[in-house]
């Protein structure tokens, strides 16, 4: 009876071992211009949705771990969006574009769409940097990597965004 018990938790336990490694989901976003910005859009739609004309810069200013501060800006156009990230007064700073629409793709290795059940990680990985954006619709963390040297995870809260309408990069 002791085996036969054992036996049943194992099982369930390995039951749930599985369904913790699948509860992500990995899209392939395709190498298409555009195709990374459209995820990008979606990811953010209820904050770049208040622009009225679709241009404009969203303005972020947040934490990595406890005591460092940074800043982000996403200018963002129809097209594509251009990314300013400052850690810590200039112990990290990094810009890149967000799928710029001439953009080559002959240094991305892939970039991806990760869903969970907590929020989306849009991942780009290149042969000398990418980026990570991950949200859950009321926060933003942000990472990003650039010839070698990789950023702390900034966090940011979406609610204390401050949008410039129009403005561009």
């Amino acid at each position: 009876m002791k085996t036969i018990t054992t036996g049943l938790c194992l099982a369930a336990l390995l039951g749930s071992a599985t369904v913790a490694m699948a509860d992500s989901t990995i899209v392939k976003v395709p190498r298409e211009n555009g195709a990374v910005h459209q995820e990008f859009k979606n990811l953010l739609n209820e904050t770049l949705s208040k622009f009225r004309s679709g241009i404009g810069r969203v303005e972020l200013v947040g934490k990595a771990g406890s005591n460092t501060t940074c800043n982000a800006n996403f200018y963002t156009s129809g097209e594509t969006t251009f990314v300013t990230m400052a850690v810590a007064d200039g112990d990290f700073y990094n810009e890149f574009y967000i799928d710029h629409p001439h953009q080559s793709f002959k240094k991305i290795l892939f970039q991806n769409l990760i869903m969970s059940d907590e929020n989306v990680e849009l991942k780009v990985v290149q042969r000398d940097g990418g980026y990570s954006i991950v949200t859950d619709g009321k926060s933003l963390k942000l990472s990003s990597k650039s010839q070698g040297v990789e950023s702390p995870t900034c966090q940011f809260s979406l609610a204390q965004a401050t949008l410039h309408e129009g403005e561009t990069e």
